[in-house]
Formats: structure tokens, sequence, C-alpha cells
């Protein structure tokens, strides 16, 4: 079975349901997974301190390289058995079922709410059903070998090209190392506060929010990183959802100094949007570095207000369209309605491939055949733990 949907498609509307944090879970420098709130704000949560003046240092994002701690690739995948340990053990403690429609990640969600601007990178999705929900995640053998090609077919062909995109990846590690801290301004040393400059640089810590929010009619549960607050938690009395108020994303760009160099980053900020709209992230902060990966300047936006600067824009765009946010989301609703429609989310025998191709321009659901669905409904993507917690609900 084979259906396609038209890239030209809109809902009619784009009603949003803002995202509401349920729990949080995290990853730590080992490399693993802890499903405690407490225990993510605590060893996981960064707070953002970077006065205006720290600017004039003249920080090398590209220091420390060569002693970053990265995470292997096959291991730094968006991974749904903590993401379902953490379902299982919010929903034993409200004793209820989460009632949404998908369950996935922002990451994914960010690629089809994006895709309608984003034509000429491919999206290779698995998508099952159970219990009355989608799960969908990403084909990641696809996604490593995709970037493992690429960078080896740079390696051969550009060396210094591919070392200096290496050191531009880290930069933004690096911003983070560099911007952040473990705990609040008020209960750190001088000593650790300026200091950060030569911290050794990791990505392997992680901390995770689960939100529920949707669009149209559909309802989603998406789990994504989040990289720092920008003040403070707020207490239980203020409302577990007011933390997500004062989080905050972190980026880093290429210094932009002439036209073209705009239109790029307007295409970054759009993404960055999407990622965090899909969040409820409020705040984003861009550290934009030069060739020699010095940070020369640092930049606050709203979330919020990026659609109407974007629209706004009056750079010279060549055949480069502009990004509609409102647009993409009308898409976003669509493709959603059509995949909750398209795959019975009770038929605990079939698993699907969702196929964007850029060659062909076509967007695809194909049914996994053989092995291919065997793999996916046996544990690759839901775990047997998770399964029997759901039967006991039901």
């Amino acid at each position: 079975m084979i259906k396609t949907f038209k890239l030209d498609t809109r809902a009619d509307t784009s009603s949003l349901k803002f995202p509401k944090e349920l729990f949080l879970y995290s990853r730590d420098i080992d490399g693993q997974w802890q499903t405690d709130d407490t225990v993510a704000k605590e060893e996981a949560l960064s707070y953002y301190y970077f006065p205006d003046s720290y600017v004039d240092r003249n920080f090398n994002l590209g220091d420390g390289v060569n002693k970053f701690k990265k995470i292997p690739e096959e291991q730094n995948v968006a991974n749904f058995a903590p993401l379902l340990l953490a379902i299982k053990q919010h929903e034993q403690q409200t004793g209820k079922k989460t009632k949404v429609d998908i369950i996935t990640f922002r990451g994914i969600m960010t690629k089809l709410l994006t895709l309608p601007y984003d034509t000429k990178t491919p999206v290779h999705l698995y998508v099952i059903g159970y219990d009355g929900q989608l799960f969908i995640k990403a084909d990641t053998d696809y996604e490593i070998k995709q970037r493992d090609a690429e960078k080896e077919q740079l390696a051969a062909s550009d060396p210094e090209k591919a070392k200096y995109n290496e050191t531009c990846e880290y930069s933004g590690y690096k911003f983070e190392a560099l911007t952040t801290l473990p705990k609040p301004w008020a209960q750190c040393s001088r000593a650790m506060i300026e200091k950060r400059g030569k911290k050794a640089v990791n990505n392997y810590e992680q901390y995770i929010s689960v939100v529920r929010s949707g669009i149209g009619k559909v309802k989603t549960l998406l789990a994504g990183e989040v990289d720092c607050v920008w003040d403070y938690v707020p207490n239980e009395e203020e409302g577990k959802n007011e933390t997500v108020k004062h989080y905050v994303e972190l980026k880093t760009s290429a210094m932009v100094d002439l036209p073209h160099k705009a239109v790029n980053f307007e295409r970054k900020l759009f993404r960055t949007w999407a990622q965090c709209f899909l969040l409820g992230i409020p705040k984003i902060v861009y550290g934009f570095r030069d060739q020699k990966h010095l940070l020369k300047n640092v930049e606050v936006y709203s979330t919020e207000e990026i659609p109407l600067l974007i629209k706004n824009s009056e750079y010279p765009r060549g055949t480069v369209q502009k990004f509609h946010c409102v647009d993409a989301l009308k898409w976003y609703g669509a493709v959603l309605e059509w995949l909750l429609q398209s795959v019975d989310a009770n038929d605990e025998l079939k698993a699907y491939k969702i196929v964007y191709d850029p060659g062909s321009r076509t967007f695809s659901l194909n049914e996994c055949m053989g092995d291919e669905n065997k793999r996916l409904r046996n544990g690759e993507l839901l775990t047997e733990d998770f399964k029997a917690w759901r039967e006991q609900l039901r």
C-alpha cells in the first residue's frame, strides 16, 4: 500500500494548543538515562548567564575541539525506550493513559513542519499504531548513513572545509558551555563563572522536556531537548507549566555581513522558530562567530516575533522563496490529520514508512513488509515493558 500527499495541501485552520509540560527526563555524562523530574532539574538543567560585556572578550568557540567528548552517532539518536519509560511513570502517577493522538520527538515534527520550505532534504520516518495512538520515529540507520556518506565525501574532496565544518558543529556545544551555569548565578562561585571558557565540552548531557500540544483536532505528545532557563525555575505554587515560559534555545551562526548570508540566516531562524514553537520555548539566543570561530556578537530573539521578522524581511532573495510560518503551520496541521486518517491507530500488525523524496518531490506513506515490519513491531520502537503497562490500563 502506498499513499501520497500533495505538498501544497493546507488545513483550513492553524489553531494551536499551547504546549503544556507534563514531565521531564535526562541523560547524564555517562550516557545513562534518568526518568526522574527532580534529577533532571537538579542535575541536567542549566541556567543562562552571559553579560553583554563578555562579548568583548573574544572567546574562541573552537577552543577545546580536540578534547570534545562526543557521543557516538548511533547512541545520539531519539531513543524511544527512555521516553516510553518516562510516559509509563507519568501514567502511574496520574493513574490514567495520556490522551494524545501522536507520540514522537520535537525534531521529527520540526522536519514535517518545515518541509514546504526545505524541499531539498529527504525525510525517512517510521510510524506504527498502538492502543489508539500513533508512534513516529526516525529511520536512524538511514540518517546516520547519509551523514557519514556526506562527511566522507567532503573529507575526500575538501579536507580543510570538512575540518572547518566539524569545528562549526562543535562551536554550538562550546557556546552552550560558555553561556550557561549548572546552578543559578547566586549559587555559583566566581571561579565557576569565570572558568567556563576552559570547561571540557560534551554532548552527552541532555535535559528533555515532554509537552502535550497539538494543532487543529490533532493532539500530540512531543519530547525535546532544552538548553537552559533564562533566569529561574518556578516553584510548584506558581504552576508546573510555568517552567516552559523560562526556557531558552541556544544557537550559533556565522556573522551576517552580506545579503546572501542574511537570507541563509533567515532559513536557520525559520527552522529554529519551528523547534522552539513546537516545545513552547519563548526565547532564542544566537551567538555569531567570525571565520576564525571568535564570538563577535550575541542576539536575543523572541520566538513569537520571528514570523513577523521574517515576513517583513527586505533582503534581496534571488530565487529563494520567503519563509511563511503561518503557511507552514497550515501544512503541518493538514499532514498530521492525513496521517491519523491513513494509519489505523489500533492495528498492531502493521508498520509504515513516511518518505519525502526531493527528486520527485513526493510525500508518501508506505506499508512496511517482511523483516522490516517484524523488526519495528517487535521491540525496535515499542518496548515490551510499555506494552505490558498499557495492557494493565485497558
